[in-house]
């Protein structure tokens, strides 16, 4: 289900282009806009009536926005393309399916691909098991921005190392 509702998510913004509208009534971020944005804001929205067209109201909010500090507004939408069901996954999944979708490199018939195999590890995983994963990855990651810092000799020489103890690491049962 997880991936399900991901992979449509992700086609439907791929398909079209351009994504739908947002949805009438106080934005959902309201709640994390400094406290005179939020004023402003449930004002806009006070006699907006379920069902009514909301151009005039769509309008003023994003003058509001566009009136907040860059870093204010970068904040309140950080993650706000997300689908809800990757939301509630940890951030390192999050970051990783971002990645994939943002990599240009990667063809569009593969990310498809590589975003169902993600998703399978992130719905098996105990909560144990994910914050463990989570702590390796960010390892991982620092390690790669280690040894992309160095000059090609030494990563020769570490991959050289690493590739002798890769073999005297025990396999789990």
């Amino acid at each position: 289900m997880f991936f399900f509702t991901l992979h449509i998510v992700f086609i439907s913004a791929l398909a079209f282009g351009h994504p739908a509208p947002p949805p009438c009534g106080l934005p959902a971020f309201t709640d994390e806009l400094p406290a005179d944005a939020q004023k402003k804001m449930k004002e806009i929205w006070k006699d907006y009536k379920e069902g009514e067209k909301c151009y005039h109201e769509h309008g003023l909010t994003r003058e509001l926005m566009d009136s907040l500090p860059k870093e204010v507004r970068q904040e309140i939408h950080k993650g706000a393309f997300l689908p809800p069901i990757l939301k509630k996954q940890p951030k390192d999944i999050q970051d990783q399916f971002i990645a994939i979708i943002d990599d240009k490199s990667i063809p569009f018939e593969e990310k498809s691909t590589k975003m169902h195999e993600l998703a399978q590890k992130a719905e098996k995983l105990s909560p144990e098991a994910k914050e463990a994963y989570e702590k390796i990855s960010k390892l991982e990651k620092e390690k790669h921005e280690i040894l992309h810092k160095l000059s090609e000799s030494a990563q020769e020489e570490l991959f050289a190392l690493y590739k002798e103890r890769q073999n005297k690491f025990p396999k789990p049962l």
